[in-house]
């Protein structure tokens, strides 16, 4: 793709026109920085960095993140920092891939950053980053071709097919250069013989892990296949530095390679000028994954692609309906896998709705940012009723942390996790341990609105619900209901007067008036 990303017809009357975006990358082997502005419906790239962190390699036997890989990534992110003084913070996204899924103390790293960048790091599940991976690769195509997306990274690699812009299936496996380059590579090389056996213990390795995943992409099927990220770059521009015509990744030329790679030994390609030193590093640990993936799927031909999970996360951030429908989607599948009771939900989440009108401008609320949080929360308050009724507040946390949720990132989950922790019965304060400041006050206020609305259905009769005027001030909650509800619901009205104590615990003022 050219620096040009021309507008996608789904989403291309989303995007805000005269305005700049930046999306950052924390990969397990390079930290990306893309800046794009926004102009008539279309992306123009105006600039990139690239600094090789290797953060994938910086864990200990542990999984923490080492000190010295900390600074290094933290000195990054300063210097990113200083291009982003002039976007706005709503405009700027930050992601976590592989590394830090892993990483024991990425809080810790989280922590630091945000108060570097102004932004929370968004750690994404592998799925998630599969579909930003093939929004950046399909961004502007306007054909509905089948198609298969290939991303290796430094610690996972994404698979994703579909069909013109829609992602059909999205996949993340544990294996990616900096890993398989670990695992494989850093021992002795010195002879061909060693190489070769390193090389095919690799091979095989990776074919284990994308075994599984192999039926479905085959049944999918695909008329291009394209590859993205480091290693494949790379790669095409090694190739074409010994077959100057060549374009793209043909499976001959691939094993070509590998073959000259164990004959000669690695530094074959210190020929190769295109290519930087530090990929040099992890190039073998890359071609395995390669070659796996080119066996596993049986592909014959890999188109290259120079977009990839920075311009994805840009396209969702300029797309923004568009990113809001796959949150829906996603929220739908919870509530269809899961059995929810939609009529409930939808009910609870339409009278917490009218108390966030009421409290937004009171408590600074975030028309976008807290209004979807909410509304998943609400709409998915039920979803461990599926395991059983006892403590299903606890059963729906626990799923919320752990699936699949596409459009939502790990921090987005645990925040509406932790709002179905509590929306019932006593509220356990520990779930907010590790926000900062800003971020518990966050979560009590929308905490605050889920739970008095899930109480003023608890009956789950439509025909009971009171008419309410509630009024809002820094933590104090005026709920006005009319006398004779109140005469007539004191089941309700018992619920309401427990509440005001347990509200009392987390800093609220809740008082009942009959009005």
């Amino acid at each position: 793709m050219s620096n040009t990303i021309k507008s996608q017809q789904t989403s291309s009357a989303a995007i805000t026109a005269d305005s700049t975006f930046a999306a950052i990358d924390l990969g397990s082997n390079s930290f990306h920085m893309a800046v794009a502005s926004a102009t008539d419906s279309h992306l123009q790239m105006i600039d990139k960095l690239r600094e090789p962190v290797r953060l994938g390699a910086g864990l200990d036997k542990k999984n923490n993140i080492t000190a010295a890989t900390l600074k290094r990534a933290l000195d990054c992110l300063s210097m990113f920092g200083e291009r982003l003084t002039d976007v706005p913070a709503h405009q700027i996204r930050a992601v976590g891939t592989n590394t830090l899924r892993r990483a024991r103390n990425a809080d810790e790293f989280n922590t630091a950053a945000l108060e570097i960048l102004g932004v929370p790091i968004e750690i994404i599940a592998g799925r998630e980053e599969a579909r930003l991976i093939y929004n950046g690769v399909t961004y502007g195509v306007r054909d509905n071709k089948q198609r298969l997306v290939i991303d290796i990274g430094g610690g996972s690699t994404e698979f994703i097919a579909g069909t013109g812009t829609k992602p059909n299936i999205v996949e993340s496996i544990n294996m990616g250069c900096v890993s398989a380059n670990t695992k494989w590579f850093c021992g002795d090389l010195s002879s061909p013989k060693k190489r070769q056996k390193q090389f095919e213990k690799a091979i095989a390795n990776g074919r284990l892990e994308a075994d599984a995943i192999v039926p479905q992409y085959l049944k999918h099927g695909w008329e291009l296949c394209i590859g993205s990220s480091g290693t494949i770059k790379a790669t095409e521009r090694i190739l074409q530095a010994f077959h100057p015509d060549e374009n793209g990744i043909s499976n001959e030329k691939l094993q070509w390679l590998i073959e000259k790679i164990i004959k000669s030994g690695p530094q074959v390609l210190n020929e190769v000028a295109t290519i930087s030193d530090d990929r040099r590093v992890v190039i073998l640990g890359g071609l395995s994954v390669l070659q796996a993936a080119f066996d596993a799927l049986c592909i014959t031909r890999m188109q290259v692609s120079h977009s990839a999970l920075r311009e994805g996360v840009i396209v969702d951030l300029a797309g923004g309906s568009t990113n809001d429908n796959v949150r829906r989607n996603a929220v739908n599948d919870m509530q269809n896998r899961f059995r929810v009771d939609i009529e409930q939900a939808t009910r609870v989440f339409a009278t917490a709705e009218e108390l966030f009108n009421a409290a937004s401008e009171y408590w600074n609320l975030d028309v976008r940012r807290d209004w979807a949080a909410l509304r998943s929360s609400c709409h998915l308050h039920e979803v461990g009723l599926s395991v059983a009724h006892v403590q299903y507040h606890k059963h729906g946390d626990y799923l919320l942390r752990h699936a699949d949720m596409l459009g939502f990132s790990r921090n987005d989950q645990r925040f509406i996790a932790a709002l179905v922790r509590n929306h019932r019965r006593k509220i356990d304060t520990s779930v907010t341990d590790s926000m900062n400041k800003s971020e518990k006050s966050r979560y009590y206020k929308l905490l605050t609105l889920v739970r008095l609305a899930t109480l003023l259905h608890r009956t789950r009769n439509t025909d009971q619900t009171p008419k309410i005027i509630a009024d809002f001030a820094n933590s104090t909650i005026n709920l006005n209901i009319s006398p004779e509800w109140l005469a007539d619901h004191p089941l309700t009205c018992a619920f309401i007067e427990d509440e005001i104590e347990k509200l009392n615990g987390i800093g609220f003022h809740l008082s009942l008036n009959a009005a």
